[in-house]
């Protein structure tokens, strides 16, 4: 009889079912980019995703699209930045190619909303129909899909990836490709080829102490709310000045925000509670709904499953607390929880690559002669450098930074690319740039896969100019 602490050797032929130029591990939103951008250059692409759409956190997880735009913090800047938006786009903003593809997509389509009918700092949206528009575009540029598949093993072979083997209700299979993109957020297919990873603070992040090393960013959830009047909660910060805040990312003021709110835009800000502190609020396509930033649980290991069994029972309990609190918020006396998505988890594997981007690269700008692309998400991590005591407030007018495609090369891997928050990048720096998709991850795939060379192999140059092609910003 099985008893805890035994185990069994398990042996089993298990079938190639598939074959693909380019193989993408994870649908989130890193993974998408990938996948369409190596398709549109030609590569048979499948897409592997574990649950049963697309999108990760932009549709099942209530966050929004975020910084398409140079970072100013404070008011006055703020305004001149939304000024500019409406104005002279192009000079504000910082991401282009197949990412602003996306948002432009969602305005021109009514299922976000943004300001100016722009891409700016946020574009919220209708989550079931960004699904539907995720498949839309996948079907379009001939991304195939496999879904409800995870993926638990690999087949390695020297310094090659050869297949990824999957388990699905279809049982044990192999899929073989010949590049390999892991856009699955944990890194779980490079950790399973044996790439060298970190996890947490380590020693090269400026924070760094004898006590926190291993820590991750929290993990926390964003809920969406039901039967909300807005009117009415806005009217009560008019009556009551001091409940409203500005939202630290968001920067638009109380006059702002109802302004925008009664044009249909994206209209953020923060209210105080007398029992739940300050909490910020998304509107939303959809009327009478809003976003809520919920609950922030710190020392969640999202690679331990019982920790996130635990996590989310504790989430769940607390929810139920603040929504009773929540209904004492004007505007939300009749308001209903419509949607509370699995814990989302910010931080885990961070595979080591070429390079090792960190916090001080991404803070003073450092210029890359590899650059693939920009980001402008302010550190959002905790705790941070001694003399950084305010991140957001502390960044110079039109802040933004470059991203590195070496750090999209995974060490001792030749066909290997990462892409989304598991990239080579300190705990800090990826405070930064956990929210970039890096659409060069699926164009260095199709490239390599067409010279018949690594990803390592090719030409910087010959990349850049076929990312600005793809109107890139790099």
């Amino acid at each position: 009889m099985l008893k805890k602490g035994d185990s069994r050797e398990m042996v089993q032929q298990v079938p190639v079912v598939d074959e693909a130029d380019v193989l993408v591990a994870g649908g989130g939103t890193a993974g998408i980019v990938a996948a369409l951008a190596a398709a549109r250059n030609g590569a048979d692409v499948l897409l592997v995703e574990r649950g049963g759409c697309l999108g990760g956190m932009l549709t099942t997880g209530n966050v929004g699209i975020t910084m398409y735009t140079k970072f100013s913090a404070q008011p006055e800047e703020a305004k001149r930045d939304q000024r500019t938006l409406k104005e002279k786009p192009e000079q504000l903003q910082i991401v282009g190619g197949i990412a602003k593809e996306i948002g432009d997509r969602l305005l021109q389509t009514g299922i976000g909303i943004g300001n100016e009918q722009a891409c700016g700092r946020y574009v919220f949206t209708s989550p079931e129909d960004f699904k539907n528009l995720l498949f839309q575009m996948c079907a379009e540029s001939g991304v195939r899909l496999k879904l409800h598949c995870l993926i638990v093993d690999v087949v390695r072979d020297g310094d090659r990836i050869e297949g990824v083997v999957i388990e699905s209700k279809s049982g044990r299979q192999i899929i073989a490709a010949r590049q390999f993109v892991d856009a699955t957020g944990d890194g779980d297919v490079a950790a399973l080829a044996g790439a060298p990873y970190t996890i947490g603070i380590t020693d090269d992040d400026l924070c760094a102490s004898p006590d926190n090393l291993g820590e991750m960013q929290v993990a926390g959830v964003m809920f969406r709310v039901a039967q909300v009047d807005l009117e009415k909660t806005l009217a009560a910060c008019r009556e009551n000045p001091e409940r409203f805040g500005r939202h630290r990312v968001g920067g638009l003021d109380l006059e702002d925000v109802i302004e925008r709110f009664h044009r249909n835009e994206m209209a953020i800000f923060s209210i105080g509670t007398k029992d739940l502190g300050r909490l910020q609020i998304y509107n939303l396509p959809n009327p009478g709904m809003v976003t809520v930033l919920g609950p922030q649980l710190p020392k969640v290991n999202g690679l331990d499953a019982d920790d996130l069994t635990k996590a989310e029972a504790t989430m769940a309990a607390m929810l139920a607390d603040w929504m009773q609190k929540l209904r004492q918020v004007p505007g939300f006396g009749e308001a209903y929880l419509v949607n509370v998505p699995e814990m989302g988890v910010r931080e885990t594997r961070h595979i080591l690559g070429d390079y090792l981007l960190k916090f001080m690269d991404v803070y003073e700008r450092r210029e890359f002669p590899d650059c693939i692309g920009f980001g402008a998400h302010p550190i959002d991590t905790v705790p941070r450098p001694k003399w950084l005591q305010d991140p957001v407030a502390g960044l110079p007018p039109g802040w933004f930074y470059q991203i590195p495609f070496s750090i999209l090369l995974v060490k001792d891997l030749g066909n290997l690319l990462t892409a989304g928050r598991c990239v080579s990048a300190t705990h800090e720096a990826c405070g930064c740039i956990r929210t970039t998709a890096q659409e060069a991850a699926g164009t260095a795939a199709a490239m390599a896969v067409q010279r018949s060379l690594t990803p390592r192999q090719l030409p910087i140059e010959d990349l850049r100019q076929k990312l600005k092609e793809q109107n890139v910003l790099c």
